[in-house]
């Protein structure tokens, strides 16, 4: 897993960034298996903090979630809420996917319907009837 920080408008800490990126990776060790690419992008804008995190996963994946209020440490709780309920999303979409609603392996099934040549006789013979 990888993690990139970019702090625009502030001075980097390091505190920010082992706080986020500990709770970030119980988040994401949790819904991911494959490797993820993790950019997380702190901002200020004169009372307002700002923190946007961009996931890209080795599944196909990308997510982008972001908050913004007063404490940056609360936009970090806040974001990573957010973040779940997207991560929890990709998981049951792919889970889907591959499952029925009762937990098998979905597979293919064909109409075993066959039509006899006299039904369709029958048939194109009302058509022109009722024409």
């Amino acid at each position: 897993m990888q993690f990139r920080y970019v702090f625009k408008k502030m001075e980097s800490s390091d505190t920010l960034k082992e706080y986020t990126e500990s709770k970030l990776r119980d988040k994401i060790e949790k819904y991911v298996t494959k490797p993820i690419e993790v950019q997380v992008t702190y901002s200020v804008d004169k009372h307002n903090q700002q923190v946007r995190c961009s996931l890209t996963g080795g599944d196909g994946f990308n997510i982008d979630v972001e908050h913004t209020c007063n404490d940056i440490y609360a936009s970090v709780d806040n974001m990573l809420d957010k973040l779940t309920v997207q991560l929890q999303k990709q998981k049951d979409k792919i889970k889907d996917k591959r499952h029925n609603k009762d937990g098998s392996i979905r597979t293919m099934e064909y109409a075993a319907d066959y039509i006899d040549a006299e039904e369709i006789v029958e048939y194109e013979k009302l058509k022109k009837a009722n024409s």
